[in-house]
């Protein structure tokens, strides 16, 4: 989560000027025992842990002891004029050792000559070389050299090779494409350094863009037409080294629509094939695409790989994701998200940056996240939560409470055969079985099991989430329905197999005053009643509730007007889904003239609003207006009309 193309230089300048205070200091603390997620991290020197965006690589020490290294950016000058990359080290995973700048960024060109760590480090580099390094080391926001912006250090990885015997660190790599650029984000590169010691120091290689698809094989994101205007960028990166030792870069591309993993070569310096050489499914994939995803953190359980990833929106946390593949190169499909209840809206109030294998082999692993806190860089705090296993290898993340690494359980797989219902009525779990058949390897038997309320307290596609007797929780896709339910409209018109089932359901109490998904304004062909949508606008998507949808044209508001209602009081049940996530719109929502909802936002991850309370008179009559309060149209998903008295 960065600044990405939202904040102007000014800004940036005045959030730099906010930010020389630097982290702050305490005494040296007592030794860790427990991880205490969003709370602040010392070092055993008592200073702040500067290891932002980072990640947690186990090695071995030369006792052949285990040990961890946690490198990460150093923001204790805040945003700009970044020492580097910084590195710890720690036997527990609790408490960490302050080893410096395992690479140092640079502040003058002049320290390849004037300076002995740059002298040493790059004396054999020729004047081109040097110029490379300085262009992407010169971290430091008032520059000598004429150019208006400085280069951007962030999210750095290190991988150790066991084929080169040396430590290899990709990073993040951005910074101005011209000396009259302002925009930090506008060179969008991975760049590489090696070092022949985990601490440092490491040495500047290069940075380049990295693969793309011919730019005739696929639409852009959300525009008609082919063309490649991402060009190979590399934004928000993790790297991965597999079992046999072959090592992989993964990160966000395509304006960070699209994520791409590529293969490294044996020295993993540079890319299995060049760009223009690759081949799809060998060198690398084009995988989430148009997910507008990025923070990706990459791990193997049993075979599957699993991709975590967060959302775009800048600064702001957003709901994790997480998707899986049988196969690094091949496509990952989408799972969800891996935290459900408290949480789950904004992952914690945190952004996935790496996933650390406590021990892989038991399936215990450990989610690392940043709270990114822009007025005060250099104390965000790190959200280090537990990461649990479910039926069928199905990932759950959190919550943020203290916890130690005894809190990790081994895992073997695991699945629930029972039938469940396909429909819940809202916050009703009466329908549901009190246990379920639980089939492992070694056999079958009936457990106990609880049902999650939180996931069906909101009307539409749901993730239903039970607990076993013994703690392990699955979650099974249902649909959630309300009670008095009087109208069913899935905006666009498409009788999607969801809404069949909860139209099917609905019409166990009564009939339903609408025969079709919906229908523009006037009298229903089935029932007499008079309901429909009115305004400039049209139908789009397909596939459940919330993908199929209507959106606005020419600015206008979407309008739902329900008739034939019986005196009483209802609420209004609304669906929110956007498959452009980056137009960034949002709207008003009105009920009867009362504005129930002032900035409704449009997310990649469908949600459900409820608007109780609307009395009902009379005229027997509900209008639903969605209006825009910024420059792009607005639509809606579904619109659900209940009796609640």
């Amino acid at each position: 989560m960065r600044f990405r193309r939202t904040w102007t230089g000014v800004l940036l300048a005045a959030l730099g000027a906010s930010l020389l205070a630097g982290p702050a200091r305490a005494e040296a603390p007592e030794e860790y025992n427990s991880f205490r997620p969003g709370q602040p991290w010392l070092d055993t020197g008592g200073k702040v842990v500067q290891a932002h965006g980072g990640q947690v690589v186990p090695a071995t020490d030369a006792e052949g002891r285990r040990i961890y290294y946690w490198y990460g950016e150093d923001r204790s000058k805040g945003y700009f004029n970044s020492p580097g990359v910084h590195v710890y080290s720690s036997y527990d995973l609790y408490n960490w050792r302050d080893q410096g700048l395992a690479l140092r960024a640079m502040s003058s060109p002049d320290q390849f000559e004037n300076d002995q760590y740059f002298a040493k480090l790059y004396k054999d580099y020729s004047a081109a070389q040097k110029e490379v390094v300085w262009r992407d080391l010169s971290t430091n926001d008032v520059r000598t050299d004429g150019w208006a912006r400085p280069s951007i250090l962030e999210r750095p990885k290190v991988m150790y090779n066991r084929f080169t015997k040396k430590w290899v660190m990709w990073v993040h790599s951005d910074g101005p494409s011209s000396p009259t650029s302002t925009s930090t984000y506008a060179r969008a590169e991975a760049g590489v350094a090696i070092a022949d010691s985990p601490k440092g120091p490491f040495r500047w290689i290069d940075s380049y863009r990295l693969n793309r698809v011919p730019s005739d094989s696929v639409p852009w994101c959300g525009t008609s037409s082919a063309f490649d205007p991402a060009g190979g960028m590399a934004r928000d990166m993790n790297v991965f080294v597999d079992d046999d030792g072959t090592a992989y870069i993964i990160y966000s591309s395509e304006e960070n629509r699209t994520m791409y993993v590529s293969k490294l070569n044996r020295s993993y310096t540079y890319l299995s094939a060049a760009p223009e050489n690759a081949v799809q499914g060998k060198d690398f994939v084009r995988t989430l695409a148009c997910n507008q995803r990025e923070a990706p953190a990459m791990f193997k359980s049993e075979g599957t790989y699993y991709l975590v990833t967060s959302g775009a929106t800048g600064w702001d946390p957003n709901p994790a994701r997480y998707a899986t593949s049988q196969h690094i190169l091949g496509q990952f499909t989408d799972r969800g998200n891996p935290i459900t209840g408290a949480g789950a809206a904004n992952t914690y109030r945190s952004q996935s940056t790496n996933v650390v294998p406590v021990d892989q082999k038991r399936n215990k692993f450990l989610f690392m996240g940043d709270r990114w806190t822009p007025s005060d860089l250099a104390n965000s705090p790190y959200v280090w939560m537990p990461m649990k296993f479910g039926e069928g290898g199905s990932l759950t993340i959190g919550p943020d409470t203290e916890w130690t690494l005894k809190d990790l359980t081994p895992y073997t797989r695991w699945t629930v055969t029972s039938a469940i219902p396909e429909t819940v009525w809202l916050n009703d779990p009466s329908s549901l079985p009190s246990t379920v058949k639980v089939t492992t390897a070694d056999g079958s038997s009936q457990v106990p099991v609880t049902w999650d309320a939180s996931t069906i307290a909101q009307p539409g596609p749901a993730s239903l989430r039970g607990t076993l007797s013994d703690g392990r929780t699955f979650t099974r896709a249902v649909v959630v329905v309300p009670h008095g339910l009087r109208y069913a409209v899935n905006a666009g018109g498409t009788a999607t197999p969801d809404w069949t089932r909860l139209t099917q359901a609905a019409t166990t109490e009564q009939p339903l005053l609408n025969s079709a998904p919906e229908q523009p304004l006037g009298t229903d062909p089935g029932t007499g009643t008079t309901w429909g949508y009115t305004g400039s606008s049209a139908p789009a998507g397909t596939g459940d509730l919330y993908t199929t949808l209507r959106y606005a044209k020419n600015h206008e508001p979407l309008v739902y007007t329900f008739g034939n209602l019986e005196p009483g009081t209802y609420t209004v049940h609304a669906g929110y889904y956007d498959p452009w996530p980056w137009a960034n719109r949002a709207a008003e929502v009105s009920v009867n003239g009362t504005v129930v909802d002032q900035q409704r936002l449009f997310t990649a991850t469908g949600v459900a609003a409820s608007y109780g309370g609307v009395q009902v008179g009379a005229d027997g009559k509900i209008t639903v207006s969605i209006a825009p309060t910024r420059s792009p149209d607005i639509q809606v998903s579904w619109l659900l009309i209940a009796r609640t008295a």
